[in-house]
């Protein structure tokens, strides 16, 4: 039985995004509740190539689940590299996506998870399940300050002039 890869079946990632809510409204119980995917999110998600695969779907929607705060996922609760489709209006090379995604997953998260807890680094490293000393070095490896989530170059590689930029 062949079943061929998500990035040539796009049509389905609406249907299957809405499988993973709902199983994940029952696996995570979280409050509110979400009840649906807004259609921006929808958008970005079927312009993108999934080299993950359904696996990598499933991880981006649990993880809009766990920093969401709405009743709907949006495009901000989705991962860099999928929000990234809405701005660049194609999708990238799945090595180049590959690459970028990690780094830019494991930056979000970590600001996410700051942002979830305050600041406060020996919760967030509880939250995160690694150790202060490991998030202390994330930290550093993104030159993370206090009050760069709010900063225009927030997940941008270089801005001229810009402290905040990695």
């Amino acid at each position: 039985l062949h079943v061929p890869p998500l990035r040539e079946r796009l049509g389905d990632v609406p249907l299957l995004a809405q499988h993973f809510v709902v199983l994940f409204n029952e696996k995570l119980h979280r409050t509110p509740l979400v009840v649906g995917i807004q259609e921006g999110a929808v958008e970005a998600m079927k312009r993108y190539s999934w080299p993950g695969n359904v696996r990598e779907l499933s991880n981006s929607i649990e993880s809009a689940f766990t920093f969401g705060r709405s009743a709907t996922i949006g495009l901000a609760d989705l991962p860099p590299a999928v929000r990234r489709q809405m701005a660049d209006g194609n999708a990238r090379q799945v090595s180049e996506s590959r690459v970028s995604s990690y780094v830019d997953a494991e930056r979000d998260l970590i600001v996410r998870a700051l942002e979830m807890n305050d600041w406060n680094k020996a919760r967030t490293a509880r939250l995160l399940k690694i150790s202060r000393k490991k998030l202390y070095a994330r930290i550093a490896k993104y030159r993370l300050e206090y009050g760069c989530i709010s900063h225009s170059c927030l997940g941008r590689r270089s801005v001229a002039g810009c402290r905040f930029a990695w």
